[in-house]
């Protein structure tokens, strides 16, 4: 097959698109791995590490759904500009503060800043994607995220590891997300940005809110919309636990190095990468449905080894089974997502909406986990496994209505 011939290439918005998440997925993941060490190495305990990351998701939830509206009104580009300049200052911020409280509430901030990019974020690609290869398209989307998100992550754990130097993974940070800034401008284009049924009304809120709720009515669209956040929340549920409570998991029960458990949450990043863009295609291929039901159930089984797996070596093994089930299911929830971007009176809405039930899922992981982690350490997955199962439930009830 010619290379030219891929959609990335056939579609210079996608191609622009994914060297933007390319490019911020290398320079926001250095912090990933080292953000819990870090509050360990100023003297914050693990619950208070539990409770700051869950923080950290209330902020970004709560900015995502009135984000989503204020991305319709001014415009995506403008408003993920907005973010990222502020998001360049986030990094640079904590190499300027020793203080425990100060570090929390700029990880806080963090969140709240990284909820308002989001929905703009999604926008920019239902516009960049080809609808009769939305699953691909997707999975190319994700890929690159998550592979340089991989690479940022293994180099930050590494740089602390041997260098223990915490502030110079700040600073490579904040420069990486400043070239973000500076790409969106050049390469990305300005969208239209009002609802046509809305431009001629003086109350332009009410207006846009009636509209919305009138369309969810029209095609019925609650349980679908309601199914993909609630698995939405699953994911960065069991992804706090793992960025949050992993790093000592993998070092009290593993018996691992900050090393390996800056690697595991590499390769989870990396396999993401990786299958993405087969995820996608797959999705396309087989239907949603039908991807999101194979992927619970492999989930689900990866979750039940886990949970008493001790060897390091097989746990590694089996947890990339368990990312690969994750990476269909997401590429799954990814492609019925995007659905709704041929929708422009709600397709801000529903992105934040499950935008903002993802990041529920980040508030309630670290909580969870931590909780879990104090009352007995080997726990842990049997935790997460509930929580997958759970959903898996939901989704058994909601699935006819939402397909």
């Amino acid at each position: 097959m010619n290379i030219k011939n891929n959609i990335l290439f056939e579609k210079k918005e996608l191609l622009h698109f994914c060297i933007l998440r390319f490019i911020f997925g290398i320079s926001y993941s250095f912090m990933i791995p080292i953000i819990p060490l870090y509050f360990d190495f100023i003297g914050i305990n693990t619950l208070m590490i539990g409770i700051v990351m869950s923080l950290y998701g209330v902020g970004k939830a709560l900015a995502q759904m009135p984000f989503g509206m204020v991305a319709n009104t001014i415009g995506d580009k403008l408003l993920l500009m907005i973010s990222l300049g502020l998001m360049a200052c986030v990094p640079f911020a904590y190499t300027l503060v020793n203080s425990q409280i100060l570090a929390s509430g700029i990880y806080i901030i963090q969140g709240t800043v990284l909820g308002i990019a989001a929905p703009a974020t999604f926008l920019i690609l239902s516009r960049s994607l080809a609808p009769e290869k939305r699953g691909e398209c997707t999975g190319y989307a994700s890929a690159v995220f998550t592979l340089g998100g991989s690479i940022g992550a293994i180099i930050g754990g590494f740089i602390v590891s041997k260098l223990n130097n915490y502030k110079m993974v700040f600073y490579i940070s904040s420069i990486g997300i400043l070239v973000c800034l500076i790409f969106l401008g050049l390469k990305i284009k300005k969208p239209e940005v009002t609802m046509k049924k809305c431009k001629k009304s003086k109350k332009k809120l009410r207006c846009r809110v009636k509209v919305i709720i009138e369309d969810i009515k029209k095609y019925k669209l609650a349980p679908k919309i309601i199914m993909l956040g609630v698995i939405a929340l699953l994911g960065d549920f069991i992804y706090g636990c793992i960025v949050s409570i992993f790093p000592f998991y993998a070092q009290e029960v593993l018996g691992g190095s900050s090393f390996f458990s800056s690697a595991i949450i590499s390769i989870y990043l990396f396999i993401f990468g990786v299958f993405a863009p087969l995820g996608g295609w797959t999705s396309d291929k087989i239907g949603v449905e039908k991807q999101f039901f194979f992927s619970f159930m492999v989930m689900s089984g990866a979750l039940l080894a886990l949970s008493f797996i001790r060897g390091a070596v097989l746990f590694s093994i089996i947890i990339v089974v368990y990312f690969l089930g994750a990476t269909f299911l997401n590429s799954a929830l990814q492609n019925s997502l995007l659905e709704f971007g041929e929708n422009e009176n709600i397709k801000g809405v529903v992105f934040g909406f499950v935008g903002a039930s993802e990041s529920t899922g980040y508030v309630l992981g670290p909580i969870v986990s931590s909780f879990i982690y104090n009352l007995n350490k080997e726990w842990l997955f049997i935790g997460l496994l509930v929580a997958s199962l759970l959903v898996f439930f939901i989704y058994l009830i909601l699935r006819k209505k939402a397909f």
